[in-house]
């Protein structure tokens, strides 16, 4: 990943020196052409040199990952938001068992703080042997959907982003 960027910046620099414009516009354009270079080259013949995923796919993966996130929390607060403002606070709180898919740690922290920055929901542990989250929700009916939110927003997202697979 980091020779992969490490070649895409030096292809900007002599795309510079070669027109002989130092500035940010000639850098961006052998920046750019950088990436298409990098695309060929690993295509044909230097996959095993660079690597099987090219590092602007991977930073996608993560833009996409933070926004999917942005999107949950932005839909969380206004269904707190309105339950707030109901007239009878009559809500469901529940503890449920989250068994998990990710299995390296920091893939279990990631989604345990994605879902307690989440309003409305709270890890409350892992289970000792990693498998399992134990989450409170502050209102719901349906324990399966939202087992099934989890795991194909926060979860999927954090499979996609993992180099290793």
């Amino acid at each position: 990943m980091a020779l992969q960027f490490l070649i895409n910046i030096f292809v900007g620099v002599i795309w510079m020196f070669y027109s002989g414009t130092f500035n940010s516009e000639y850098f961006a354009v052998g920046f750019f052409w950088g990436m298409i270079i990098l695309f060929i080259i690993r295509k044909t013949f230097a996959k095993s040199f660079l690597g099987d995923q090219l590092y602007y796919v991977y930073i996608y993966k993560w833009i996409k990952l933070v926004v999917m996130f942005l999107i949950e929390l932005l839909k969380a607060d206004i269904n707190v938001l309105k339950m707030m403002f109901r007239k009878d606070l009559d809500v469901n709180p529940v503890i449920f068992e989250y068994p998990l898919q990710v299995k390296k740690n920091w893939q279990i922290t990631l989604l345990a703080n994605m879902i307690t920055l989440t309003p409305g929901t709270l890890t409350v542990n892992v289970g000792h042997d990693n498998t399992i989250l134990f989450i409170h929700c502050l209102d719901t009916d349906d324990i399966e959907g939202e087992i099934e939110g989890i795991k194909n927003s926060f979860e999927k997202a954090i499979l996609e982003v993992d180099l290793d697979g």
